[in-house]
């Protein structure tokens, strides 16, 4: 059961460090004045909060 948990939670940790990986790679080499050239950078974009409304776009709520 120990064996278990321990899996688990070194695929998790690997799994995180592979992201802030590819996060870092991606915000590191990105023109912000230019589209997105890859997935990995508007991932980075949409989680850092560089994708923001445009004035057609209104909120619902």
């Amino acid at each position: 059961m120990f064996l278990i948990i321990a899996a688990v939670a070194l695929i998790a940790l690997i799994s995180s460090v592979v992201y802030l990986i590819d996060f870092a790679l991606a915000t590191r080499h990105d023109s912000l004045r230019a589209p997105a050239s890859s997935g990995g950078v508007r991932r980075a974009r949409r989680v850092s909060g560089m994708y923001v409304r445009s004035r057609e776009e209104q909120l619902t709520h």
